[in-house]
């Protein structure tokens, strides 16, 4: 209790609620902008974040990235435009509500299902971290390594049909984080003699590049789509109460995205696709889902926003992201030299209980702002993709210069967007490639130091039990990802 209460001391200074109300702020806004998502707001932004304490720069961060699953109803309700690929089984039921007449209502039955997940997800992030980091803290480097393996496995057959593209992504990430100086022969990896390249690629000019710039080059080279969008009153907020019509729909789907947002590389479109499904399979009335049934936008959005805090366990227990927001956010840990995991319990345990704090904050802030404002963010949907890309390309440019007020930065980001959007036009996933940059510096630390013991051994994998047991798992996914595919490849060259 007197670390819990540290946290929310720590989250109620004046600066950390002035981020959390700006983080919910531009994440909403960026929810309901179609096509931009939290990604694009959260890489934007980290530069930013380097003269923030750490737990401000968090809370703007959470901000963004809880709002936009808030905001992304918004456009799915409305407009029938999901802003992420999570709102999309929102708008199964919610513009049918809409187009009936009924928007207020979906609107109000979409956040306050969003409250509630976000509310429980944030409650179960500061009762299983603690625990859970007490038993990482106990992992040796071999351990470490088979963590980080089994999670870079996972993202890999996170991409069924893409598997050989994300395991390739994997890799190219790895590979750039080996650039730089080498911390065991202190030689020089992959830097042609250039002085810039010796300290390595610095993680914020890329993820600006791949995420902020790359979708801006998306959206100035997209055509203009025009959508009929459907007026919004005021919420009603008798339909605020209306979730708990429905306890097990709602108790499910909370579950469900609490549990998937721990696992690498599931992410929130998995959660809210199967509390969707499970509702409607124990629905009384299935053929009534995707006709405009409050119960589809209960499932849907309490699955959505309960990912958040589920999602950061794994940051905060182990210093593994599940997906490339946490990876981005872990950045503001490394910018102010803070290692996320077990030992972050011990040395900041005032971090780790302010952002459980600055999670109940934030989503009351944004709970009061949509109540507020609804109103007026659908008129953000007639926003021009042209002119949005040309602000996000300032903005991301700006923001790399920011960080080493060099043009070097610059460059960099240009080149990553490029890379990005390249990648984007020919179906290359780039979250794969985020996610090996930033887990490649630990598992090669994990990898060295456990050969480093076993005298070069890989024996080391399978002698602890923990390390054998996560070898065997993603050995197993693995084994069933290209057996799948196998599978799958006489059905369809037959077809």
């Amino acid at each position: 209790m007197t670390e819990l209460l540290q946290g929310f001391a720590q989250a109620s200074h004046w600066s950390v609620l002035a981020c959390i109300a700006a983080g919910a702020v531009i994440g909403i806004v960026v929810g309901v902008l179609p096509g931009i998502g939290p990604g694009v707001g959260i890489s934007v932004l980290l530069p930013l974040t380097y003269g923030m304490s750490p737990l401000a720069g968090l809370a703007i961060l959470l901000g963004v990235y809880c709002g936009a699953f808030y905001g992304g109803a918004v456009t799915s309700i409305l407009i029938r435009t999901p802003g992420e690929a999570s709102s999309i089984m929102t708008m199964f039921d919610g513009y049918p509500m809409a187009r009936r007449g009924e928007a207020e209502r979906a609107l109000s039955l979409a956040f306050a299902s969003a409250f509630a997940g976000g509310m429980v997800s944030a409650l179960a992030l500061a009762l299983a971290a603690p625990p859970l980091a007490a038993f990482t803290g106990h992992f040796g480097a071999a351990d470490n390594a088979a963590a980080i393996i089994l999670a870079l496995v996972c993202v890999m057959s996170a991409y069924r049909g893409r598997f050989l593209a994300a395991m390739t992504m994997v890799g190219a990430g790895c590979f750039v984080a080996t650039v730089g100086i080498d911390p065991v022969s202190n030689g020089q990896r992959f830097t042609f003699g250039a002085t810039d390249l010796m300290s390595g690629l610095p993680l914020v000019p890329i993820v600006v590049g791949l995420f902020g710039v790359a979708q801006a080059l998306v959206l100035i080279s997209s055509p203009a789509v025009k959508v009929d969008p459907v007026s919004a009153g005021g919420l009603r907020l008798k339909a605020f109460a209306e979730p708990l019509r429905y306890p097990g729909t709602l108790s499910k789907s909370v579950t469900l995205g609490t549990l998937i947002g721990v696992l690498p590389a599931a992410g929130a479109a998995l959660s809210t696709s199967l509390a969707y499904f499970e509702a409607r399979r124990a629905s009384k009335n299935p053929d009534s889902f995707g006709k405009g049934n409050p119960e589809g936008i209960v499932a849907a959005e309490a699955a959505n926003n309960s990912n958040s805090g589920g999602a950061m366990v794994t940051v905060l227990t182990l210093g593994i992201p599940g997906d490339a927001i946490t990876a981005i956010i872990m950045g503001v840990f490394i910018v102010h030299g803070i290692a996320p995991g077990p030992n972050l319990f011990v040395e900041r345990p005032e971090l780790v209980y302010g952002v459980f704090a600055s999670l109940v904050y934030i989503n009351l802030a944004i709970l009061a702002i949509l109540v507020a404002s609804t109103r007026w963010l659908a008129m953000f949907t007639r926003v021009d993709p042209h002119l949005l890309g040309v602000g996000i390309l300032l903005l991301c440019f700006i923001g790399a210069y920011s960080t080493s007020n060099s043009m070097y930065s610059v460059w960099l980001a240009l080149g990553a967007g490029v890379f990005g959007w390249l990648c984007a036009m020919a179906g290359m996933p780039i979250v794969p490639m985020v996610l090996g940059m930033v887990m490649g510096d630990a598992l090669e630390a994990s990898l060295r130091q456990a050969l480093a013991v076993s005298g070069g051994s890989p024996a080391v994998f399978v002698e602890r039990p923990v390390s054998a047991v996560l070898i065997a798992l993603a050995a197993l996914i693995l084994f069933a990802t290209v057996f799948r595919r196998r599978k799958a490849r006489p059905v369809l060259e037959a077809s």
